[in-house]
C-alpha cells in the first residue's frame, strides 16, 4: 500500500471511529455478493488422502494471501486464505459473519442515539452523470444554503436510502468554495443487503436515491436520514447471481490453509469503492432463518442493536488425524519455555529454582524447600553506571534469569535488567549481569567486539554453561558462553542434548503485551545445530504467555495456550506441525457467536512430564488438570495449588510457583509433581 493510500485509510478509519463515538454510523458489516463463483481461480478438490505433513499450513503453500478479507464492488472475493479452526471431526458451514447495525426507528427502539428529527445542514445535490450502468463512478456536487465550519474532509454517502440502503463511510470531500464541495463514489455492480426488512437487492435498471449524510457530525448522524438527495438512474441490470463462497479444498484438517473465492453480498463501503468485510466464521449447523439467497440470520447473542448475518455459506468437512485421546504425553523430556520474566529452574542447577520477583525486587533462590534472598545491590550500582536514575534502578526487577551449578559446588546466576531511562522512551535495551558468589558482588557481562546493550538478545543456561546472545540475525547470533562467570568464549545456538533439534529463539521481538504481544520464533535444525530454520507454521508464539516445547520420544510438541491451536506436534524434527485436536475446554467454556467452543486454554498451561497431565494454572481461581486420554478437566484443590499464582513453570520433578500477596510481595515455592491430584 502506498503512503497516500495509507494516509487515506487512516483518515477514513479515524472518521468511522468518530461517528461511532457519536452513535454507530453504518453497520459493522461484512459483505456478501451475488457475483458468480470464481471456480477457475479456486478449483475444488473434494476428496484426497490426508497426509498431515504434506497439507499446506502457510499462505505460500496454499497459494493465497492471509490478510483482512477483500472484495470488489461486484461482490467478488479475491483469493483469500482460510485456516481451518481446531474443530472436532464433522460437517461445518463456512461463511462471512457481518454485524448489521440498526438504523432509523429500529435503532431508536434498540436504545441507540438515532435522532428523532433532522439536525444536519440543508444541502442540494447534483450528480454527474445522472444515468449510468452498474459499476460506474459518479461525482456528487453539493451546494450549502450557508457556509459551515469546520469544513469536513470526509462524509457519508447513502445509496438507495440512508435507513435501508448501502452506506459509503468516509468518502473524501473536496471543497470548491465555502459553500460548495464535490465527492464521488463507485456504484455497486454486485448485490447488497438492505434493512427493514433485511433483503438482498440485485443491481437492476431503475431509479435510486443518492444522499449525503454526516456532513456535519452530530449524535447519531449515521443512523438517521440524509441531509440532501438526488436521483441516479441505472440504465441496465447486472447479471443476477447467487452469492456463494468457493473453497479450493472442502475436506480439511485443523490448521490447514486453503484458498477461498466466490462472492458475498455488499453490506457497507469504506471510502469510494472499498467494500468492508469482517471475518470468516464456521458454524456446525446451517441457520434456519434464511434472509435471502446467500444470506442467513444468526441468533442475537451479542448485540441487541444489531443483526448478525452469515454470508456466502458453503459446506466443508473437517477430519482430525490426531486427537488428544490418542496421544500419550507421559515421559516428556527437554522442556523448553518461552521468555518468562519470573522463574528459572533446573537446566543445570539440580532442582534449584530462582525468581526475579522477590521482596523489593531482589531475587529469590529456592533450594531444598528453603527460600533465600539474593542480594542485588551490586546490580543497582551497575544500572546507575549505565545511566539509569537511582529511583528507577531500585524498582526494576530482572526480566530474564539463568543459573548454573559449577564443578566446585558454586552457583552462577545470570540475569538481564531493563535500562529504564525516562527521557529515552520504552525499555528496548537491557543490561546482562552475572554473579559468582550468590549476589555478594555483580559484574556486567562483557560485550563482543563492536556490540553494546542495544545488541543484547537474551540468555539461557544448559547443564554445563550459561549463554548470552547478541545480534540475532538469520538465526545466527553471536553467543558469549561461560562455565565460571569469568572467562567467556564464543558459541552458537544449541540443540537439546537428545531428541529433535527444535527450540525457541533467544530473541523476543520488542512489542507490548498490552497490545499485540511479543513474538518469539520457533527454530529447528537438520544439521545438528550448524544452521537453523523457521517453520512456515507456526513460525512464532506470543511470549507474553507461557509456551512450552517438549519431546516424547522422537516427537516434538508445542503447547501454545492462547492460540486457537493450543497443542501441536511435529514428527519431522520441527519442519512442519499438525494440530492435536479435540482437547476438552476447561470450564467455564466460552462460546463464540457461532456456538462453537473456544479452544484456547488458560494463559499458563503446562505439561507434567512424569504423568503427561496438562495443568492449567488458575490465577485468582482454582487450577485444573487434564489427565491423558481424559474427556474432562478436573479441579485441583487450592490447598495444593493456591489461587494467588502469579507465574508457574514445571521441572522434571516439581512445579515451581510465584505466589502473589495482597501486599505486593511475591514468594517462590514448589510442589512435587506426585502431589498434583484432582479434588475427590
Amino acid at each position: 500500500m502506498t503512503a497516500p493510500l495509507q494516509r487515506l485509510w487512516l483518515l477514513i478509519t479515524a472518521f468511522a471511529l468518530l461517528l461511532a463515538a457519536c452513535g454507530p454510523v453504518a453497520s459493522k458489516s461484512q459483505r456478501h455478493a451475488n457475483s458468480s463463483i470464481d471456480r477457475a481461480s479456486v478449483p475444488q478438490q473434494r476428496f484426497r488422502a490426508i497426509d498431515p505433513n504434506a497439507v499446506p499450513t502457510s499462505t505460500t503453500e496454499a497459494g493465497c494471501r492471509y490478510q483482512p478479507l477483500g472484495e470488489t464492488m461486484s461482490a467478488q472475493l479475491a483469493k483469500e486464505c482460510f485456516r481451518t479452526p481446531d474443530l472436532p471431526a464433522g460437517t461445518y458451514y463456512l461463511g462471512v459473519e457481518a454485524q448489521l447495525a440498526d438504523r432509523g426507528a429500529a435503532a431508536i427502539r434498540a436504545g441507540m442515539p438515532a435522532p428523532p428529527t433532522y439536525l444536519g445542514p440543508s444541502v442540494s445535490l447534483s450528480l454527474s452523470p445522472t444515468s449510468v450502468r452498474p459499476g460506474a463512478t459518479v461525482t456528487i456536487t453539493g451546494h450549502l444554503a450557508s457556509p459551515i465550519s469546520p469544513q469536513p474532509s470526509v462524509t457519508n454517502i447513502c445509496f438507495d436510502g440512508c435507513i435501508d440502503g448501502l452506506h459509503y463511510n468516509g468518502t473524501p470531500v473536496h471543497w470548491i468554495s465555502t459553500s460548495e464541495f464535490t465527492t464521488s463514489f463507485v456504484t455497486p455492480r454486485g448485490p447488497w443487503i438492505e434493512r427493514s426488512p433485511l433483503r438482498l437487492i440485485d443491481p437492476s435498471a431503475g431509479h435510486y436515491r443518492v444522499s449525503i449524510q454526516c456532513l456535519v457530525v452530530h449524535r447519531g448522524c449515521g443512523l438517521g436520514r440524509g441531509e440532501g438527495s438526488a436521483t441516479l438512474t441505472y440504465l441496465a441490470s447486472a447479471h443476477p447471481t447467487t452469492p456463494l463462497l468457493s473453497m479450493h479444498m472442502t475436506r480439511l484438517i485443523p490448521g490447514e490453509v486453503t484458498r477461498v473465492g466466490g462472492s458475498i453480498a455488499l453490506t457497507s463501503i469504506i471510502g469510494t469503492d472499498q467494500p468492508f468485510v469482517d471475518q470468516f466464521t464456521t458454524v456446525h449447523q446451517l441457520p434456519n432463518d434464511i434472509v435471502a439467497k446467500g444470506v442467513y440470520r444468526l441468533a442475537h447473542t451479542q448485540k441487541a442493536d444489531a443483526t448478525t448475518v452469515l454470508l456466502g455459506v458453503t459446506k466443508l468437512q473437517v477430519t482430525t488425524p490426531v486427537i488428544y485421546s490418542n496421544v500419550d504425553l507421559k515421559g516428556a523430556t527437554n522442556l523448553r519455555l518461552t521468555a518468562d520474566p519470573s522463574i528459572f529452574t533446573e537446566a543445570g542447577t539440580s532442582g534449584i529454582a530462582f525468581s526475579c520477583t522477590g521482596p523489593q525486587n531482589q531475587m529469590q533462590m529456592l533450594k531444598g524447600g528453603q527460600v533465600t534472598t539474593i542480594n542485588t545491590t551490586g546490580v543497582i550500582h551497575l544500572l546507575e553506571q549505565a545511566g539509569v536514575p537511582s529511583s528507577y534502578a531500585i524498582t526494576e526487577p530482572c526480566n530474564g534469569i539463568a543459573a548454573l551449578k559449577t564443578s566446585n559446588s558454586g552457583t552462577l546466576i545470570a540475569a538481564s535488567y531493563p535500562i529504564a531511562i525516562p527521557t529515552k522512551g520504552p525499555d528496548l535495551t537491557y543490561l546482562p549481569v552475572i554473579t559468582t558468589n550468590d549476589g555478594a558482588s555483580w559484574r556486567a557481562v562483557p560485550f563482543p567486539s563492536g556490540h553494546s546493550n542495544a545488541h543484547f538478545a537474551g540468555l539461557t543456561a544448559t547443564a554445563h554453561a550459561i549463554h548470552m546472545y547478541f545480534t540475532l540475525r538469520k538465526h545466527k547470533p553471536i553467543t558469549e558462553v561461560t562455565t565460571d562467570g569469568v572467562h567467556w568464549t564464543q558459541g552458537g545456538l544449541l540443540c537439546p542434548a537428545s531428541g529433535p533439534c527444535v527450540r525457541f529463539s533467544p530473541t523476543v521481538a520488542p512489542s507490548s503485551c498490552a497490545m499485540n504481544g511479543a513474538a518469539q520464533a520457533i527454530l529447528y535444525s537438520t544439521s545438528q545445530g550448524k544452521t537453523f530454520d523457521q517453520p512456515a507454521w507456526p513460525s512464532s508464539v506470543n511470549a507474553c504467555s507461557t509456551n512450552e516445547l517438549f519431546d516424547v520420544g522422537a516427537i516434538s510438541y508445542l503447547l501454545d495456550p492462547l492460540s486457537q491451536f493450543p497443542l501441536r506436534r511435529s514428527t519431522n524434527g520441527g519442519a512442519s506441525w499438525e494440530v492435536v485436536a479435540d482437547i476438552p475446554t476447561p470450564a467455564p467454556s466460552t462460546l463464540s457467536l457461532s456456538g462453537l467452543p473456544s479452544t484456547a486454554l488458560a494463559q499458563t498451561t503446562l505439561v507434567i512430564p512424569t504423568t503427561g497431565d496438562l495443568v492449567s494454572i488458575g490465577n485468582g481461581g482454582p487450577s485444573v488438570l487434564l489427565a491423558p486420554h481424559a474427556k474432562h478437566w478436573c479441579t485441583i484443590p487450592t490447598t495444593t495449588i493456591p489461587s494467588d499464582v502469579g507465574a508457574a513453570v514445571t521441572g522434571q520433578h516439581s512445579l515451581y510457583l510465584v505466589l502473589d500477596s495482597n501486599t505486593g510481595s511475591s514468594t517462590l515455592t514448589s510442589i512435587a509433581l506426585t502431589k498434583l491430584r484432582c479434588r475427590l
